[in-house]
């Protein structure tokens, strides 16, 4: 009954890579602290890919796992919430409890294969969730550190400003918004005879909401620009470090994915042009956000 409620929110890849195993016998479930996401596959050949809300879908997930019982599933959980539906269904099933990093890295590899239909070369991965986290592919894999922003950063702040908690509502009206309406570039600052700064440079972001002081009326701020703002702060933030660590690494192809990319044109436009800028190659893969729940399933 719940996989048929759920039915119209899966998705559904055909793999013909031979060289991808994906078991039938196993359920791979990423536990994080905005969204859980689930891999498995119904029949051979078909990965079947879910995506719910973590606690506000608490009684589907639970649902879920007891009707995939019936068929005799492993489960296999990764992601920072998973620890107690892991407990939990230990005493049910067979269940795994696996490092995030490791999942993570596991789901790169098949969805870079499945997305590209070749092996991941040496790539910097980043993976934005709720927050983020920076991964090292060259002879192995290795977790270079992170940062604090992200979707729980980005979801905080709307709600604590507009009391927003609808993430594609937000998405949508961002790509309404102008951030130069609010955001101080260099070229709002250097003379346009000025032959200190560049074209180039002209163009970068100096200060994050640097107009809204001069705003005689901050109520006429727009929602719509605030937001497309507090994106490009993220992706800004997030993209310039990543293409330094790339450089500190001597690696020319950067891999963004998570949850906060689903969706997000405004923060992929971002992280294109900072690597443009930069040389490096910026590398997008569908259902990103799947990544540690498909590494869970192989693992």
């Amino acid at each position: 009954m719940v996989l048929k409620i759920l039915k119209k929110n899966i998705i559904k890849i055909q793999i013909t890579q031979s060289d991808i195993n994906f078991p039938l016998n196993v359920v791979g479930i990423d536990l994080g602290q905005t969204l859980t996401k689930i891999a498995y596959l119904e029949k051979e050949n078909e990965l079947n890919l879910l995506m719910l809300s973590t606690n506000l879908d608490y009684k589907k997930i639970c649902e879920f796992l007891e009707s995939v019982l019936i068929n005799n599933k492993r489960i296999n959980f990764t992601g920072g919430r998973a620890f107690t539906f892991h407990e939990i269904f230990l005493k049910k099933t067979e269940s795994k409890l696996l490092n995030e990093f490791q999942s993570n890295a596991k789901g790169i590899e098949a969805l870079y294969l499945l997305n590209k239909k070749k092996v991941l070369p040496n790539s910097l991965i980043i993976n934005i969730g709720t927050g983020t986290f920076v991964l090292l592919k060259k002879q192995e894999f290795k977790h270079l550190g992170g940062s604090a922003l992200g979707g729980g950063f980005f979801m905080g702040f709307i709600k604590l400003l507009y009391d927003m908690d609808d993430y594609q509502e937000a998405i949508k009206l961002a790509e309404k918004g102008d951030r130069y309406n609010i955001d101080l570039k260099v070229s709002d600052i250097y003379a346009p005879k000025d032959h200190r700064v560049n074209l180039v440079f002209r163009e970068f972001t100096a200060a994050s909401f640097g107009k809204i002081e001069q705003i005689l009326d901050t109520k006429s701020v727009k929602k719509k620009d605030v937001i497309n703002s507090l994106i490009c702060l993220i992706g800004e933030n997030i993209g310039s470090t990543a293409n330094l660590m790339a450089k500190n690494h001597d690696i020319n192809s950067i891999i963004f994915c998570g949850g906060f990319l689903r969706d997000n044109k405004i923060l992929q436009r971002i992280f294109s042009a900072i690597c443009g800028i930069n040389k490096n190659k910026a590398i997008f893969l569908r259902n990103s956000e799947f990544c540690g729940a498909i590494g869970a399933l192989l693992s």
